[in-house]
């Protein structure tokens, strides 16, 4: 069958010359051409799975109608839809021949498509068709989420479950906890979008400093706290994931897996530059508890374990330096905020900033 040429850009620098042809089966296969740089992309394993992995997974919520309402079901279809564009870095992907430059489709400075951010975000999927950028479909994660360019800047919206909705709120504490703790955390915030409560938080990425997952850089392995921890010493973050790591015992994080922690790198060389701020605590904090059961939840806790690591408290003690103990030491005390605007329930604050000191208590004994 007829084969269809594409380039892989770094803005305007063409990296990759490939091809897709459509087998017998209309499916599309991938083959690499020629490479115009030295460098690869992070966890780069081959053309296919790079392309992938770009691609938003069908598990999120309302995005598997979302790919395919806007013919993005298979891999060449996003590409041809989305250009493979990410709030991540700066690649993408066009036609040879093209003519097209990173100034037309940047998302990270051309408007978003509204009528993909809400239907990422509700499930409102409009037979509209929409000529605008939109990183949603590169979005990974579990769940509803979109991005939103306000004045200040763009911003990522992101719900909880259907059942509670605790998981902005759990977002909006830890990040108080973050902030003390962790020399570079993301800020989150709470707010309404839709009838819905919501965290949202700025892009920390940019044109020139992009964001690789934990998933990409070790690819796909999974590695000791020993070896973690030599490999942000080599790029100078050691004391960074230490913190990271003690801020997931106290907040009982269970969801600190490869695809929520990473590294910033300069999106021209690859050149990595540090660990990326701590983001992405929502399912911490208990959030699938009542506040009855946060008022005893010492059998809930014991069943909690970490995703790095086997034991929260006892990962949290190896990992503790003089300096990360002085800065416990004054969170002896600690006691949540409530939001400016967005009143929680004061019980609930009250058990768990109980449940936080008992935690810092525990790690420092």
């Amino acid at each position: 069958m007829a084969a269809t040429e594409y380039v892989l850009m770094n803005q305007d620098i063409p990296v990759l010359d490939f091809t897709c042809r459509r087998n017998e089966f209309d499916e599309p296969e991938f083959f690499e051409g020629t490479w115009h740089v030295d460098y690869r992309p992070i966890g780069y394993r081959g053309l296919a799975a790079f392309l992938e992995h770009r691609k938003a997974p069908k598990h999120r919520e309302h995005i598997r109608q979302l790919l395919e309402q806007y013919g993005c079901d298979d891999l060449e279809g996003f590409l041809q839809v989305t250009r493979a564009l990410s709030l991540n870095d700066t690649f993408w992907v066009k036609r040879q021949g093209e003519v097209l430059q990173w100034r037309d489709v940047s998302l990270y400075t051309n408007p978003f498509s509204e009528v993909i951010s809400e239907a990422a975000f509700d499930g409102t999927v409009s037979e509209t068709d929409f000529s605008s950028t939109s990183p949603e479909f590169g979005t990974d994660g579990y769940y509803a989420k979109c991005w939103i360019r306000e004045e200040s800047g763009i911003k990522l919206y992101k719900s909880g479950s259907a059942f509670l909705e605790i998981e902005p709120l759990s977002e909006f504490l830890a990040s108080q906890l973050a902030e003390g703790i962790c020399r570079q955390a993301v800020l989150y915030d709470l707010d309404y979008y839709h009838g819905k409560l919501i965290s949202k938080c700025p892009l920390f990425t940019s044109e020139t400093v992009g964001l690789a997952k934990a998933s990409a850089v070790f690819h796909g392995a999974e590695h000791t706290i020993p070896d973690l921890l030599q490999y942000f010493r080599g790029i100078g973050s050691e004391d960074a994931f230490r913190r990271m790591c003690i801020l997931d015992a106290i907040i009982l994080n269970p969801d600190r897996h490869y695809g929520n922690f990473g590294v910033l790198f300069d999106t021209a060389t690859m050149k990595v530059l540090q660990m990326a701020p701590v983001f992405d605590n929502n399912k911490s904090l208990l959030p699938e508890l009542d506040n009855d059961q946060l008022a005893a939840p010492d059998w809930y806790i014991a069943r909690c374990r970490p995703r790095i690591g086997r034991d929260f408290i006892l990962t949290a003690r190896g990992l503790l330096t003089d300096e990360i103990r002085a800065d416990l030491e004054r969170m002896r005390d600690f006691t949540f905020r409530q939001h400016p605007k967005i009143q929680a329930e004061q019980m609930r604050l009250d058990a768990l900033s109980g449940i936080v000191r008992e935690r810092i208590r525990q790690i420092l004994a």
